[in-house]
C-alpha cells in the first residue's frame, strides 16, 4: 500500500505509522469510553479517527493517481483500501445513527487492516493490461466496499449478541447501558446486509471472469474460494430469510457473524 520508490519511501513510512497510531489510540479511547462513559473520550477518539482518515485518504488518492493499476493489483494495497472503507463506513453510520459504541468494534477492524496492509509484498502481480483497465478496478473497489459493509453486519451482530446476553442476565453488566437497543442493532444489521450482499455477489462474478482469463476456468475449488462461496450462501439465506420468513434478532446476528468469519478466512488464506 505504501509504495517503495526511493524519493517517497521515508514519507510513506512516516504517514503509515501516523495513520496506524491514530487508529490505535482511537481504538483504545473507544474502549475506554465504552467502560467509563466520558463524552470527552469519544470526542478525542473522533478527532484522531478524523486525522487518520484524512491522511489515509490523502495517501490513497496520491497512490491512485500515480500508480493506480499496480496499487489495485496488490493484495496488501487492497487490504489498505478495505481499512479505508471500514473507517469511512463507521463515519457514515455514526453520522446517521450516533452510535458511539460502534467505534469500539469497527475502528479496531480498521486498525488491524491498516497494520496488515503494511506487510510488504515480495512479488509484483502480473496482470494483463485489458484486465487492469476494466475488470480490476470494478472487482477490487466494489468488493472492498462490500467487505466493509459486511464488517458492519459482523459488528452489529456481535453487539446484538452481547446486548441480548446482558439483558437476559440476572446481573447485567456495564455493557447493557452502553450498547444500543436490540431493535436498532437488528435494523443496522439488516441495512448493512442489503448493501453488502450485492457487492459480495459482484465480487464473485467479476472474480470468476478474472479466473477465466487468467487460469482458463471460471471456478477453482480451493481454500480461498470455498469459504467465500459458503459465506455467499449464508448471506443469501439470511437475506431471503429476513424478507421472506421474517428472520431477525439472534438468528440473524449469528448468521451475520458466521458469514463474515468465513469471508475473513477466505481473505486470510488468499494473502498467504
Amino acid at each position: 500500500m505504501w509504495g517503495n520508490s526511493k524519493p517517497c519511501q521515508d514519507m510513506n513510512s512516516i504517514l503509515f505509522h501516523v495513520i496506524l497510531l491514530t487508529y490505535l489510540f482511537a481504538t483504545l479511547l473507544c474502549w475506554l469510553h465504552l467502560g467509563l462513559r466520558q463524552r470527552w473520550l469519544m470526542q478525542v477518539a473522533h478527532g484522531l479517527i478524523g486525522v487518520g482518515f484524512a491522511l489515509h485518504t490523502l495517501v490513497l488518492g496520491e497512490r491512485l493517481l500515480t500508480q493506480s493499476w499496480r496499487l489495485l493489483g496488490d493484495t496488501y494495497a487492497t487490504i489498505g483500501l478495505l481499512a479505508w472503507a471500514i473507517i469511512g463506513g463507521y463515519w457514515l453510520v455514526w453520522w446517521y445513527y450516533r452510535i458511539d459504541a460502534l467505534g469500539a468494534f469497527l475502528v479496531p477492524l480498521g486498525f488491524l487492516a491498516v497494520a496488515y496492509s503494511g506487510v510488504p509484498t515480495t512479488t509484483a502481480p502480473v496482470v494483463p493490461l485489458a484486465l487492469q483497465q476494466v475488470l480490476l478496478v470494478v472487482h477490487i473497489v466494489l468488493a472492498v466496499l462490500g467487505y466493509a459493509a459486511l464488517a458492519l453486519t459482523f459488528c452489529a451482530g456481535v453487539m446484538y449478541l452481547l446486548q441480548e446476553h446482558q439483558l437476559k442476565s440476572r446481573h447485567p453488566g456495564v455493557l447493557s447501558y452502553r450498547l444500543p437497543s436490540l431493535r436498532l442493532l437488528d435494523e443496522l444489521n439488516a441495512r448493512a446486509l442489503v448493501l453488502g450482499f450485492p457487492l459480495l455477489t459482484q465480487g464473485l462474478i467479476t472474480g470468476s471472469i478474472w479466473a477465466k482469463y487468467v487460469r482458463g476456468a471460471y471456478l477453482h475449488w480451493s481454500l480461498t474460494t470455498v469459504p467465500v462461496l459458503l459465506a455467499w450462501l449464508l448471506y443469501a439465506l439470511l437475506l431471503g430469510g429476513r424478507y421472506t420468513w421474517g428472520w431477525q434478532g439472534k438468528k440473524a446476528a449469528y448468521a451475520a457473524v458466521s458469514g463474515f468469519l468465513l469471508v475473513l478466512a477466505s481473505f486470510f488464506v488468499h494473502t498467504l
